[in-house]
């Protein structure tokens, strides 16, 4: 080595970098500048070497300048290692949310019907996916459009409208499902209910109704869903699907409860028909209850039951043997209530159904009927609050009587007996005083 390369002390060292003796010192300290020492102590006489200081320097240099364009220069001799790593998850980033951009369509937000197809679209209306469902009479886009997403009340004089089709996230996955049921002009080639992913794949699909037999009927397998809906029964995200299935031509109607799969939880049998469902903690316990209400054709009145969604089975309860179904156990309703007809639904030979229920804020039930628009109104107790008359009644009750066709007069005591006409099923009788099913209650106990 060349003399002239060899720096022998701080000042040498100092005047080669052009900075100052204490720089020097501390650039040693802290950033490990080369000096060497003649006998390894800190007091012995120092020296070093111009190749050394230069490709530390310059090093040093490119270290500065990769901290600049990233971190400030205070923070970045002990975090450059970072660099690369950070470097490389910001392309990872990038990459993965241009992939996912392209490989994943927009949500399904609406839709359309053309012929016998349905076509699902996002939220600015563009084109997702389509189901040909290969029936020609499919009914048009409007009465879909009448029954998307929620229940509906078109027109007062008619049944609450349930959805045909929904589309929501039923699995907790952040992409949302279709529900479909499929709904013809000539009510032909109902009863099927089609669940899609977002991407268009069809899930699974459920078919209502089957043969069965109520005295010594047997029912054809001609069953058409009117309607169903949502609801997070048991708080755990993920939805449950109620669905009501009547059959075309008789009374027998089913009720099902599916799991977000497909499968079934519960299904319930009715001498009758349903109207509408709803679902509300009743008991304040922090699960829902399932109410339904519609008309129990032996009775010939309008009904209300209550369910505890865990523990849905079996059928109404009948006495004759013509509305009875053998092959079924007796049913698990918390709750069965029929409700008194008037003398003017009477004289007019209608049957008076419960046409749809409401959950009031305070946890009522609002229920109407379906001809005579009278309102009953029960606490989450199933006990009667109020009976409200409406004008379409008054209208009635006023051209029967002048008619001669009834003597009954609007008054107190006329609402006060329609009041005390309501029957609640015990479990082995219809009683007038608010009685939970004992069997139910003894099946908690």
């Amino acid at each position: 080595m060349k003399k002239e390369d060899l720096l022998t002390s701080w000042k040498e060292i100092a005047s080669y970098l052009d900075r100052d003796v204490r720089t020097c010192r501390r650039w040693e300290k802290k950033y490990s500048l080369p000096i060497h020492r003649m006998e390894g102590t800190a007091k012995s006489s120092i020296f070093a070497y111009k190749d050394e200081l230069d490709k530390w320097l310059k090093r040093r240099l490119n270290e500065k300048s990769a901290s600049r364009f990233i971190f400030s220069r205070k923070v970045w001799l002990h975090k450059s290692f970072y660099l690369p790593l950070l470097l490389i998850g910001i392309a990872v980033l990038i990459i993965s949310y241009v992939f996912i951009r392209k490989s994943t369509p927009l949500s399904p937000a609406d839709f359309r019907i053309e012929e016998s197809e349905l076509i699902i679209l996002n939220a600015k209306g563009k084109e997702l996916w389509r189901y040909n469902t290969g029936i020609e009479n499919l009914v048009d886009e409007k009465t879909y459009r009448d029954h998307f997403q929620f229940k509906s009340l078109m027109d007062s004089s008619i049944i609450r409208n349930l959805p045909h089709l929904i589309i929501k996230d039923i699995n907790q996955d952040g992409l949302k499902e279709v529900l479909f049921s499929i709904k013809t002009q000539n009510q032909l080639k109902e009863g099927k209910l089609l669940c899609f992913s977002y991407k268009g794949t069809r899930l699974w699909e459920f078919i209502g109704g089957k043969e069965i037999q109520f005295g010594q009927q047997v029912y054809s397998h001609d069953f058409r869903i009117r309607g169903f809906d949502v609801c997070d029964f048991d708080n755990d995200g993920k939805q449950e699907i109620a669905c009501i299935v009547t059959h075309r031509y008789y009374f027998p109607t089913q009720f099902v409860v599916l799991s977000n799969e497909g499968n079934v939880l519960g299904e319930y049998w009715s001498s009758g028909q349903f109207s509408d469902c709803a679902f509300e903690d009743l008991d304040g316990n922090g699960l829902s209850e399932i109410i339904l209400v519609g008309l129990n054709n032996e009775y010939e009145k309008g009904c209300l039951l209550v369910f505890d969604t865990k523990n849905i089975k079996g059928c109404s309860p009948q006495k004759k043997n013509r509305y009875k179904c053998k092959s079924l156990d007796q049913g698990s309703e918390k709750y069965y209530i029929l409700f008194p007809r008037t003398d003017v639904d009477r004289v007019e030979h209608t049957l008076e159904t419960i046409s749809y229920v409401d959950i009031l804020k305070n946890r009522h039930l609002l229920l109407q009927t379906w001809q005579s628009k009278i309102l009953f109104e029960l606490n989450n107790n199933l006990e009667l609050i109020n009976v409200r008359q409406s004008n379409r009644f008054i209208q009635m009750h006023r051209k029967a009587k002048r008619e001669g066709r009834i003597d009954s007069n609007l008054n107190k005591e006329y609402w006060g007996n329609l009041a005390k006409g309501l029957l609640y099923y015990d479990g082995e009788n219809w009683v007038s005083q608010p009685s939970m099913n004992l069997r139910w209650k003894n099946s908690e106990n």
